[in-house]
């Protein structure tokens, strides 16, 4: 689709929804506190060195929000929601041989207003871009420390070879193709139908993302979540790519659960078309879940790169908004003209309290 059009579609749609609502009057929309803590300790070896750090778990931040909505009339609602949060040795910033505290960050996540409609969902602001979480579907009950996005707990920790020497981080070799996270964009998103959905957001820089999503509820067979988005960085990127990832999550009626995601990006200029894969196989029962994972990306740092990790991670929510985890991780490079790199090794232990 021409960009140009695509923006004028989606401008005019909001202009339309403006329209629709006209002058009612309304009360104050009333806002909710909530959010939660989540912190980990983290053991981690490069091959060379380990390390113990206190970190905040980056797969779900330390974080606080304000919520609020308001019913204008019988169909139209108007809500808003401010969420920020607040980290200290954020995991994913980490590396073996850190001896201190690490940074702490306070950063904004969103900071948007909605108006929910007979026709959709108008969101404006910084929120979620609509292809953001296509490549996160999991119902295995164990993504708080352990899902596709496997750089937010080994970002930053190096690769080493036998001299010691930094081959690459962990980050820069992986990614799950997921969408363009949080931004300040525009975005739509059609009512449910048979449970699909379909979304369309608009960003600086003229990027733009797509998005279908479905979830559906089985009897004898159980849930399945399932998700794919297209993004076009345009402008916002150096160099400009396209991407398109998605998921799919199934989780049993007996508690069995499996988890696929998949992506690929066209990076221009470059030549490289890195790819992603990653599953998990799970199992939840009363308060627990079990997970095993096993991920790989291709081409993302340089050509004929495949760096690859397998886990294993459980989970337990013994009361209401605490949960307990653990998980092991092995992370793995193989490069061309680059041999004896070392594996990087790593346990997390830690929990999630939410209020």
């Amino acid at each position: 689709m021409n960009k140009r059009l695509f923006n004028y579609i989606l401008f005019s749609s909001t202009v339309a929804v403006i329209l629709f609502l006209g002058l009612q009057p309304v009360q104050a929309v009333e806002v909710k506190l909530s959010g939660q803590v989540n912190r980990a300790l983290m053991w981690a070896d490069n091959g060379k060195d380990t390390s113990i750090l206190n970190v905040d778990n980056d797969n779900s931040s330390t974080r606080f929000r304000f919520t609020g909505s308001e019913d204008v009339n019988d169909s139209v609602t108007v809500g808003v929601v401010w969420e920020n949060e607040f980290q200290s040795n954020d995991s994913s910033k980490v590396d073996v041989g850190q001896d201190n505290d690490g940074g702490s960050e306070f950063n904004d996540r969103k900071l948007e207003a909605y108006f929910v409609i007979p026709y959709g969902k108008i969101s404006i602001g910084q929120g979620d871009g609509a292809a953001n979480g296509t490549s996160e579907e999991d119902l295995s009950g164990t993504s708080v420390i352990m899902y596709s996005g496997v750089n937010d707990t080994a970002g930053s920790i190096n690769f080493r070879d036998n001299d010691d020497t930094p081959i690459a981080t962990v980050g820069s070799t992986r990614s799950n193709f997921d969408g363009l996270s949080r931004n300040d964009r525009l975005r739509y998103d059609t009512p449910a139908f048979g449970g699909a959905t379909l979304s369309a957001s608009f960003t600086n820089g003229d990027a733009y993302e797509l998005a279908a999503r479905y979830a559906a509820d089985f009897d004898g067979l159980g849930k399945i979540s399932a998700a794919i988005g297209f993004v076009n960085s345009n402008n916002r990127s150096n160099p400009e790519y396209t991407q398109i990832g998605g998921s799919i999550s199934w989780l049993h009626t007996s508690g069995i659960n499996l988890t696929v995601s998949s992506g690929a990006r066209d990076i221009d200029d470059t030549g490289r078309d890195p790819v992603n894969y990653y599953g998990k196989l799970g199992y939840k029962f009363d308060i627990h879940a079990i997970a095993i994972e096993y991920g790989m990306t291709e081409d993302l740092s340089q050509d004929d790169d495949k760096s690859k990790n397998y886990g294993l991670a459980y989970v337990i929510k013994p009361w209401n908004g605490v949960e307990f985890y653990s998980t092991y991780r092995t992370y793995s490079l193989d490069r061309d003209e680059t041999s004896n790199i070392e594996d990087v090794r790593q346990v997390m232990l830690g929990t999630r309290v939410k209020f």
